[in-house]
């Protein structure tokens, strides 16, 4: 295994990295010890022969794939390498608005057109599941070159992956999945002809650990292996390579973790205010604040501050938990007791969620001349940059759309709740970028 090869490495070491692996003068808070760069007997990940290919066939057989590459930069490197490999300049993206800042990103780097799925909102204001039938009219309408969709999403709503991959494969047309949040189903990965994953969210592997997995005859994983390499860092983590290997060595519990999450939603049945939203996702625990006198950032404070909980991300009127089958579950009683007290405190008041963004016009105006424009002083402007609320990492706007009152009114109302806005130019004193 990697980690026992870089346990046992005792070279000389005339080679990078500088600390030299000597913690002796260095301490032993960090790693060293395990950090080395590319020498004989360690393969190279951008054409593995050795060892890392040894992890890669691993991850195909965990995964059902019949190809599998590590990515030590994040789903986000995946990403961008599958679209880049599928795409070419002036082709068109057919994709869900609620994909992911990358995506958007790579369709950009790409040079193609993007033409957007907008999925439509449950009662409590959080994206549904994208319906197949949805997809097939727009195939018919816009050629698209590749279809690119998230599931499970943020939230841990799951759209027919399935269905939609045959749909589009009926039109000779590759799917994207990007699941970022799904590493945990080990059989998501044979449906989408490229499927990235990142094991760090919801399973034991260190921050940056990914996988993408290339199936079917419509990409060629050679060419994605390419793209990769011209993305990717030249110089590898074997760390995190190693973190890789392990997690895919891990017997993940997902009965168990189940059970304990299915407890914790029947002991929350008591709650009188907050409400849980069920999306049957075993890793995400949704408390809905919408109906009550505090707000999903209000929520994560409370719990940050008084019970000492964090949670993985707040939004107006909700807040996501992570659950992992790593979980110490005694927390779980924690985490119930702490909703129970803090529901006792609150009062209920009506729901009135601010009205979703409709998809914003394009403009068709080009121009070099940009100037930074007061939020509030915008509509009508031509947006240059991307604005997201983060997390999600869900574009609100992206370049060349037109700034609409709806987008201000909806930035505006986020920023109140206390979301954490932010854009490409880093939206300071709240000015966007804009064509001038």
């Amino acid at each position: 295994m990697l980690y026992d090869k870089l346990k046992n490495y005792n070279r000389i070491p005339f080679h990078m990295p500088g600390h030299k692996r000597n913690k002796k003068k260095l301490g032993s808070k960090l790693p060293y010890d395990l950090d080395i760069t590319e020498v004989e007997g360690f393969d190279n990940l951008h054409s593995p022969n050795g060892i890392i290919k040894e992890i890669e066939d691993k991850a195909k057989e965990v995964y059902e794939s019949e190809n599998s590459f590590i990515l030590v930069n994040g789903s986000t490197v995946g990403i961008l390498a599958g679209v880049l490999t599928a795409v070419n300049r002036g082709d068109t993206v057919l994709m869900a608005r609620n994909c992911h800042k990358s995506v958007y990103n790579a369709v950009e780097l790409a040079g193609a057109d993007a033409e957007y799925i907008v999925p439509e909102v449950d009662e409590y204001g959080i994206f549904k599941a994208i319906d197949v039938s949805e997809f097939k009219s727009k195939i018919q309408s816009v050629k698209p070159k590749l279809i690119v969709v998230t599931s499970p999403t943020y939230e841990g709503v799951n759209s027919d992956i399935e269905g939609i991959c045959e749909l589009a494969h009926s039109y000779d047309i590759p799917v994207l999945l990007d699941a970022a949040h799904g590493a945990h189903y080990v059989g998501y990965a044979k449906y989408a002809d490229i499927t990235v994953m990142s094991l760090h969210k919801t399973m034991p592997a260190l921050t940056q650990c990914a996988l993408a997995h290339i199936n079917g005859s419509i990409i060629s994983p050679e060419e994605f292996r390419v793209k990769l390499s011209m993305l990717e860092t030249s110089s590898p983590s074997y760390v995190l390579m190693a973190s890789i290997e392990e997690c895919l060595n891990y017997k993940y519990d997902y009965i168990k973790l189940k059970a304990k999450r299915d407890k914790l939603i029947k002991q929350c049945e008591g709650l009188n205010v907050l409400k849980i939203i069920d999306y049957k996702e075993p890793t995400k625990l949704v408390v809905f604040t919408g109906c009550s006198n505090i707000s999903g950032v209000e929520l994560a404070w409370i719990l940050r501050t008084d019970y000492n909980i964090e949670v993985e991300m707040s939004d107006r009127y909700y807040i996501v938990l992570l659950l992992s089958a790593c979980d110490d579950f005694s927390n779980y009683s924690l985490l119930y007791k702490a909703l129970l007290a803090i529901d006792a405190t609150l009062h209920k008041a009506e729901f009135n969620p601010l009205k979703l963004i409709t998809l914003p016009e394009k403009s068709d105006k080009t121009t070099d001349s940009f100037e930074f424009v007061d939020l509030n002083n915008s509509v009508g402007k031509v947006c240059g940059e991307y604005i997201w609320a983060y997390p999600p990492g869900i574009p609100l706007i992206t370049p060349n759309e037109i700034i609409s009152q709806e987008i201000i009114d909806y930035i505006n109302s986020a920023l109140e709740s206390g979301v954490n806005i932010q854009s490409t130019y880093g939206f300071k004193e709240k000015k966007i970028y804009c064509q001038s």
